[in-house]
């Protein structure tokens, strides 16, 4: 379908190219490309219609009208800063020009520029005292200024100018919030929700808020009346099959589940959002089972992708078997990522010597492959050369400042050699660069507990676990934690999580 406005661009451009040679004025020959600018848009030929608009311009730039429409193209095709300059142009133009001042203002408040936002506003109210764009960045002002009580009056007078719109709703319940009544927003947003012919905006403000205030059944529910509206959007989906989980509703879980495997078959993104999925809400042979069947008719680089998840859920065995006829014995650029996997199946299975021949195969084809490094590391780890195994773990840390698991391996390496305070700086600076990330959790727990350091442990899974009240890891991490230390932290984190998990 993309070729037909390709094809009218390209044929309009010529036709209009002839038809320049008739205009006698620089004015007609700007008027002639905006009306290719105009057909272009609509059949959203846009980067034809930037190139018309644009032509027009350099015949009259005088004009500013011509600026806004090319400042609300720019806005469509994701240049913010390009269209900023254009209704700029148009104001210059146009001092009084509602649009310009509107837009700016509007463009302001999201960059964070308060001061630069209000010298729009001012003249935008002045214009029109009830102007929704104005008095909606003067909301979104207030809400940045924590001036609660003012976001509030000014969504009142929003409502009141736009009752079918989302916007002043939405502000209102923002500042409730804001006042410390959230539960009285969400219930406002919620009778909304029964009103609005397109819910979305209320739904979504309600999800953020019971996400954190932390209510679980409120997320549940919202996830399940958001997946209707959001038919192509696989994450919706997935939160609604959690809540289905939750209650125990098992075959409308398989029902959304297969759905999207037959939909993102081919989607890595997908389907490893399913697997961890099933390991957040099954017990983990289920959950394995669940993998293994996605696995086996996955294409090669997805099949990668979710045996390492297996290796993750503690089934390396079959983690091995998926990727063994991938990993062939002669490594090539196709097939090097498969390599590397294999390799890390068969260290997790305890093949040593295999995984040991497999990572030099891989560094031999590729000397700097960052995870045949890693996995280099951790077979000089376990034969206690420490030397070696922290000049490869260093060398991808160097090289990647974000490789968490370069980042991890260093601080376990130091952990092994005895020299705790090392270990302790680098487990903390993992922590600091991967707030979110149940992985370095866990590998600064294990290390606490091998410490016997066990109140801080509990301390940082149940801490991890109040921050991200969903994350299966996080909830294994603070059970296992909580129920074999019984330390005093869990008094608040412990009876949460096993009901979560249903223990």
């Amino acid at each position: 379908m993309r070729l037909i406005p390709r094809r009218i661009a390209a044929v309009s451009a010529l036709f209009l190219s002839l038809s320049l040679g008739a205009c006698s004025s620089s004015i007609e020959k700007a008027d002639a490309w905006e009306g290719q600018y105009d057909r272009m848009m609509a059949n959203r030929a846009y980067p034809a219609a930037l190139m018309a608009i644009q032509k027009s311009i350099s015949y009259d730039d005088t004009t500013a009208r011509r600026y806004i429409k090319m400042a609300e193209l720019q806005m469509q095709v994701g240049q913010p800063a390009g269209a900023a300059a254009s209704f700029q142009a148009a104001l210059d133009l146009q001092p009084d020009n509602i649009e310009a001042l509107q837009n700016l203002a509007i463009l302001a408040v999201r960059g964070g520029q308060f001061d630069t936002a209000q010298r729009f506003i001012d003249p935008l109210l002045a214009l029109d005292p009830n102007d929704p764009a104005g008095l909606l960045a003067s909301g979104a002002i207030a809400l940045g200024q924590r001036r609660f009580a003012d976001a509030s009056t000014l969504s009142d007078r929003i409502i009141a100018a736009l009752p079918d719109r989302s916007d002043g709703y939405v502000l209102k319940a923002r500042a409730l919030d804001g006042l410390g009544k959230t539960r009285e927003a969400i219930a406002m947003l919620d009778k909304r929700v029964t009103l609005a012919e397109d819910p979305r905006d209320y739904l979504y403000q309600m999800m953020t808020f019971y996400r954190r205030i932390g209510d679980m059944a409120g997320i549940r529910a919202t996830a399940i009346r958001m997946m209707p509206l959001y038919p192509d959007d696989p994450r919706y989906a997935i939160e609604a099959a959690r809540a289905y989980a939750a209650e125990g509703k098992q075959d409308k879980v398989r029902d959304i589940i297969d759905d999207l495997l037959r939909r993102f078959h081919n989607n890595i993104g997908v389907l490893i959002a399913i697997a961890d999925f099933w390991r957040d809400t099954q017990p983990l042979n289920v959950a394995s089972a669940e993998v293994v069947k996605i696995a086996a008719g996955a294409p090669p680089r997805v099949r990668s992708a979710l045996a390492d998840q297996l290796i993750d859920m503690g089934d390396a065995r079959d983690a091995a078997q998926l990727l063994a006829t991938l990993a062939p014995p002669d490594v090539t650029g196709r097939n090097i990522d498969a390599q590397t996997h294999y390799a890390r199946a068969l260290l997790a299975t305890g093949q040593i010597a295999q995984a040991q021949s497999k990572v030099d195969a891989v560094l031999a084809f590729d000397n700097a492959n960052p995870e045949a490094l890693l996995l280099r590391a951790r077979l000089k780890l376990r034969a206690k050369d420490y030397r070696g195994a922290f000049t490869d773990a260093q060398l991808v840390a160097n090289d990647d400042d974000n490789n968490e698991q370069a980042a991890l391996l260093v601080a376990q390496i130091y952990a092994a050699q005895g020299n705790q305070i090392l270990a302790a700086g680098a487990f903390g600076t993992a922590r600091q660069k991967f707030p979110n990330s149940a992985d370095a959790l866990k590998a600064e727990v294990d290390w606490l507990l091998s410490q016997k350091n066990t109140e801080r442990a509990a301390q940082r899974a149940v801490s991890f676990y109040h921050n991200h009240p969903r994350s299966g890891p996080a909830a294994q991490i603070v059970h296992k934690v909580c129920t074999q230390t019984h330390a005093m932290a869990c008094g608040t984190g412990a009876p949460i999580v096993t009901k979560m998990l249903g223990l």
